[in-house]
């Protein structure tokens, strides 16, 4: 299928200042907000919005013919909320956790809401604008569970590594009730709480993988597309995921991104440039870490320099083969 996305410099620029800029600038909060002690995964949340957002914003401001503009607005209305939370966070006390359950209580609403906007809407205004399931239901649960199927294994793998204890204590855990009700919990969790991950899908497995790819390649464009994937996340590797081992984490970060954007990317265009594919693929990789691991904590963590070795090792024997499949083959390269 043709992977083709009419932009233009305009656009793009658009994109790119409330896709990369937003984030940056909001890093200076957040990195207040770290050095206080206080929460910070509101900045997490608020961040996954801005690509969506940039891409909306762009089309808007084009005035483009046909939108799903009532989705759009929203989806910007839901943007906004969380950016003006994060910063009010990082200045205004409430009491411990009031302001997550706010954001949350707002992204619920926002996700419940957008579906019903979505299914309101007209199929021309959705299909124009990449937002229509595209290909077949088995095919991209298929695509799904090979996804968890490889991400689980290399999460075994990690703890083999860490020895019998680590091994042990973990075979423990799967054989509880804990990880496989979390998991039956994850499905209809989706329907509450997908626009966060449809706000980074958009951005980028929408609209901005294939405007690199047209200028630099399938394979190229897949992959440059993983390394500004990764240094998006610059901000929450300083302030937020790894405060104390940033260097590291940034590594780790480009490692998963790159080798996650060849996938997600895979099974994009292998289900007919079905959004909803990449937007599924996100949410387990976000929410499974609960199931896997048994905690939803992913802030300040330490990271070894054997830790991304072996991230590297793992993911690149997972993922890489992917980027060699016909969906990353060139027909022909614009310059």
């Amino acid at each position: 299928m043709n992977n083709r996305i009419e932009t233009n410099k305009r656009e793009l620029i658009t994109f790119l200042l409330v896709a990369f800029a937003v984030p940056y600038l909001m890093g200076i909060p957040l990195g207040i907000c770290q050095a206080s002690g206080k929460d910070t995964s509101l900045f997490a949340n608020a961040q996954m919005f801005y690509p969506a957002a940039g891409v909306m914003l762009a089309f808007l401001l084009a005035r483009r013919p046909g939108m799903p503009v009532r989705f759009y607005v929203l989806h910007l209305l839901v943007t906004a909320s969380c950016l003006v939370m994060s910063l009010l966070s990082a200045f205004v006390d409430l009491a411990d956790g009031m302001w997550l359950l706010v954001v949350n209580l707002v992204i619920i609403a926002g996700s419940v809401l957008a579906w019903v906007l979505l299914l309101t809407d007209k199929k021309e205004k959705r299909e124009s604008y990449g937002l229509r399931w595209h290909g077949k239901f088995l095919q991209a649960m298929g695509i799904c569970a090979l996804f968890l199927v490889l991400k689980t294994a290399v999460v075994f793998i990690s703890v083999a590594l860490s020895g019998a204890q680590a091994w042990n204590e973990y075979l423990a855990y799967w054989q509880s009730y804990l990880p496989w009700s979390t998991f039956l919990m994850l499905i209809p969790n989706f329907f509450l709480c997908f626009l966060p991950f449809f706000g980074e899908e958009y951005g980028w497995r929408y609209y901005l993988t294939p405007v690199l790819q047209q200028k630099f390649g399938k394979r190229k464009g897949v992959l440059l597309l993983g390394v500004m994937w990764g240094l998006w996340h610059l901000p929450l590797n300083l302030f937020f995921y790894s405060p104390e081992t940033s260097l590291q984490s940034i590594a780790a970060q480009l490692i998963v991104c790159v080798t996650l954007g060849i996938f997600f990317t895979y099974g994009y265009e292998l289900c007919g440039r079905n959004i909803w594919v990449p937007v599924l693929l996100h949410y387990l990789n976000n929410n499974m870490i609960l199931v896997w691991s048994g905690s939803a904590d992913i802030s300040n963590q330490i990271y070894t320099w054997a830790d991304v070795g072996v991230s590297a090792i793992l993911c690149g024997l997972m993922f890489l083969p992917f980027l060699a499949s016909k969906v990353f083959k060139d027909r022909q390269v614009l310059a």
